[in-house]
């Protein structure tokens, strides 16, 4: 629940700004730049052949160089997916964008010596009639929500979750360390980027959240949680939970993160369910299984 002692604070906040409403569902989005100096997160969103493309980057990088990284990325995704038939979209075409993302950014700042060292984080969210598609880079997240309870979130790529995956340290702990901020995997740094995609059924009322580490890293995850699910309405549920983290961030001193917030709720069902995946899996599963016994043909 949203603490109803942190005041709702507009300021910084930009306007609120529908990126899609299809028969499969309805994705609103809000940015403000905090207590920063320049806002270098991105969010950008496409419909297109039965497919929505939604994505939120985060840029890292000074003299302008994270809000251009976020920015050609953002673009890069939206454009080559929103090109990308329904019948062909899957993970080889998300992960082609995400390449030409990487690149895009590697040659602008090759030639813009002030932008060089410039990278952003991505997260990319495809729905379609069949299933959705979350990829993402860094430590901008994506959630699924039904019933007001998490069923999938993405895996930050970043020093501290190496530690949580390890079990040296507990996410609430990852979230508070002073080096949470720390990021393995971005694009726009390395020649070569891996994105971790997953294939996630969906039911209608399920709600998916993209954001950046200014939204999710205000407070605990079983208090995140709540306050994603908050408000039944859309843009109502965008416009609330942004206002309020930038009205604690500014209780807090005013230094608080850029923060952005995607919210897209489902209308329908994806033709995939759980149990297909389960099917798929245990196949997979007796497919190995005899190669590793007979030997691949």
């Amino acid at each position: 629940m949203l603490e109803a002692n942190i005041p709702l604070d507009e300021q910084g906040l930009e306007l609120t700004v529908t990126l899609a409403d299809t028969p499969l569902c309805r994705a609103v989005g809000r940015s403000g730049i905090g207590g920063r100096k320049e806002n270098q997160d991105t969010m950008s969103g496409t419909a297109a052949d039965d497919c929505v493309v939604l994505t939120v980057c985060d840029g890292m990088g000074g003299m302008n160089g994270g809000q251009t990284a976020s920015s050609i990325a953002a673009a890069t995704i939206t454009d080559v997916l929103g090109r990308v038939p329904a019948a062909q979209m899957g993970t080889g075409a998300i992960t082609e964008a995400l390449d030409r993302a990487n690149q895009a950014i590697i040659n602008c700042a090759q030639h813009t010596p002030s932008l060089r060292g410039m990278g952003t984080t991505a997260t990319v969210l495809v729905v379609t009639p069949q299933a959705a598609y979350a990829a993402h880079v860094g430590d901008s997240r994506i959630y699924q929500l039904r019933r007001g309870r998490k069923v999938f979130r993405t895996f930050d790529h970043s020093r501290v979750f190496e530690m949580v995956a390890l079990k040296q340290i507990t996410e609430e702990q990852a979230r508070t360390s002073s080096f949470s901020n720390v990021i393995t995997r971005a694009l726009g740094v390395w020649p070569e980027v891996e994105a971790d995609v997953a294939v996630l059924p969906y039911r209608a009322g399920d709600r998916f959240v993209l954001c950046s580490d200014g939204i999710w890293n205000v407070c605990p995850e079983p208090e995140v949680i709540p306050a994603f699910t908050a408000e039944a309405d859309t843009q109502r549920q965008v416009e609330r939970l942004t206002a309020w983290v930038n009205g604690l961030g500014h209780s807090r001193g005013g230094h608080h993160d850029n923060l952005t917030l995607l919210v897209a709720d489902m209308k329908t069902s994806s033709k995939l369910q759980t149990g297909c995946l389960k099917r798929m899996g245990r196949a997979l599963a007796e497919r190995f299984r005899r190669l590793g016994r007979h030997g691949a043909k």
